[in-house]
């Protein structure tokens, strides 16, 4: 048995030696490789729309300004409703309580709190065509900030799916032209890296708002347009 050990032991490091021998062999020595890129870019329509929306109370105490603050936020939500806007499409992105410091300490160290402020923005996803409407109706109901819009796809990921794959042919397409160029052919792939897909979609930088000014405002014109798709991979091939 132990002799039956030892032979099978001896056959398995000489299968092991003999391994990089035989790789090689299936190497070509003439082979020739080459890294291309691959790029895809496409303008999409869009169909649908992410509106941040915030609401920014101030009040002595922390209390008070957070209930100066959800007496807003409810009245946004339900203006929000009114228009169709069901409340799953209606989340919390950010909430933040703020201690605000007076101003006139004269040289204090410890600076006085003098009230709080509180910060509570919502995510609203709409269809492109209603941007408009959902930010006149939050401005109208306390909103005061309008932080960003951002128009895109509901199959985000398949739309991106689609791109990469685009993007991969191009790549090839250009390794095939490389290889036709000096009389060879592509046998391989040998690594595809990918370098990113974005949605180049124009966002509607931070506005603050007030409250009369919300109320003196016309109809906010919202045009979605189109959005730029691109996307973009490195490619590595065997040409013979």
């Amino acid at each position: 048995m132990f002799k039956y050990v030892k032979f099978l032991s001896l056959a398995l490091l000489l299968m092991v030696a003999a391994l990089p021998t035989a790789l090689a062999a299936e190497t070509n020595p003439n082979a020739t490789e080459v890294q291309v890129s691959g790029n895809y870019q496409e303008d999409i329509t869009p169909d649908i729309a992410y509106i941040n929306l915030g609401t920014v109370t101030e009040a002595e105490t922390v209390a008070a300004a957070q209930a100066k603050n959800a007496a807003v936020s409810t009245n946004i939500r339900q203006q929000l409703e009114s228009l169709g806007i069901k409340d799953e499409y209606i989340k919390t992105a950010h909430y933040e309580v703020t201690p605000i410091y007076n101003n006139d300490d004269n040289g204090r160290r410890t600076p006085t709190i003098k009230g709080y402020q509180i910060t509570n923005s919502i995510l609203v996803t709409t269809l492109p065509d209603k941007a408009g409407d959902v930010i006149d109706s939050a401005l109208n109901a306390g909103a005061n900030q309008v932080n960003n819009i951002r128009f895109g796809k509901k199959d985000e990921d398949g739309v991106r799916n689609a791109a990469l794959a685009q993007a991969v042919r191009n790549a090839i397409s250009k390794a095939d032209a490389i290889a036709a160029a000096i009389n060879k052919r592509v046998v391989r792939v040998k690594a595809v890296h990918e370098n990113g897909v974005n949605f180049d979609s124009p966002e509607v930088a931070t506005r603050l708002y007030s409250k009369g000014l919300a109320n003196a405002m016309q109809a906010t014109p919202i045009s979605a347009g189109l959005v730029m798709l691109s996307a973009n991979v490195q490619v590595i091939v065997e040409l013979e």
